[in-house]
Formats: C-alpha cells, structure tokens, sequence
C-alpha cells in the first residue's frame, strides 16, 4: 500500500514477524513528509485494517496539509484473526476467558514494534506517544496507556468495549 497521490504523506505497509505473538503483524506507516525528527509524535492505532475504510490516509493528509499540525507518525496495527484473544486486558481476562493473548500483545508493541520504528525510522525518542483503537482495540489502548505510562501519554478510545468484567 503506497498512495503517491498524497500532498504530506508517505503511506507504506510491512509485515513484520512476531516472537511473542508467534504471527505476521501487518502493519500500515503513515509517515509525514518533510519532518524534522526532534517534532515528531507517534500514534499507534489498533485495528489498522480498518483505517482504509475512512480513508484515513485521506483525512490526515488534509489535516496536515489545510491546517498545519505538528507532524505524527500514525501507525496502523492490523488484527489478527485472534482478535478477541490478542485485545483486551493483559492481566485480567473476561468471564469468557477472553484476553489470553493481550500480554503477548503488548510485548509485540513494547519490544517488536516500537523498536522497529526508532530502528527503521531513525528517530531516537517522539514528542508524545498515543494509543488508540475502536472497541476492543480503544480497551486495549486504554490498558496499555493506563499500565505503561513512562511509554504512553494520551490514550485514545473510540466505541470503546468497556464492558470487559470478570463475572458474565
């Protein structure tokens, strides 16, 4: 996915192996053009899947070009198909027993990803980090911000499925 019609952004996807979530994470780079690297933001956004469906890449580019915003980083975080298992609380699991795989996922972002991203990108550290995601994806936001703020300063949570409980 590479969308060259865009006036500020570079729009890249890779597929990125996972020790800890033992699968392929596909993974989309919105990355500003014409950054400086000390004003950089970073946004990791769970179910990155379905930000084509916005179009995401559509509205940033506009924000950023019609409005002059700071420059951030969006990063898109496809779902696997454990979704239900992969999102949620990494320590508390629902009545279901659903989460089994949220600490697995959150080792994902804390030591795969966002080590990809200072590597690959060659930024050293971001003006602010955000987490967001929609249903389970803005709960699993929630958590992680919640549970790692020396990594994450703003939390952003959209439909958020925050029914998650322990008794049905």
């Amino acid at each position: 996915m590479v969308n060259e019609d865009l006036k500020t952004l570079l729009v890249e996807q890779k597929l990125l192996k996972s020790n800890f979530l033992k699968r392929t994470v596909t993974v989309d780079f919105y990355l500003p053009k014409n950054i400086h690297p000390s004003e950089l933001s970073l946004l990791l956004i769970n179910d990155g899947q379905d930000l084509s469906k916005m179009p995401f890449d559509e509205m940033l580019d506009q924000l950023i070009d019609s409005n002059g915003i700071k420059p951030v980083v969006c990063i898109g975080i496809h779902a696997g198909a454990d979704r239900k298992n992969e999102y949620g609380t990494a320590n508390v699991l629902d009545f279901a027993g659903r989460g089994a795989k949220a600490k697995a996922y959150n080792q994902f972002i804390l030591g795969e990803l966002l080590p990809y991203i200072h590597t690959t990108y060659c930024v050293d550290q971001f003006e602010q980090k955000a987490f967001a995601g929609f249903s389970l994806g803005g709960l699993t936001a929630l958590d992680m911000t919640w549970n790692y703020p020396e990594v994450f300063s703003v939390a952003g949570i959209f439909s958020g499925s925050l029914w998650w409980r322990t008794k049905s």
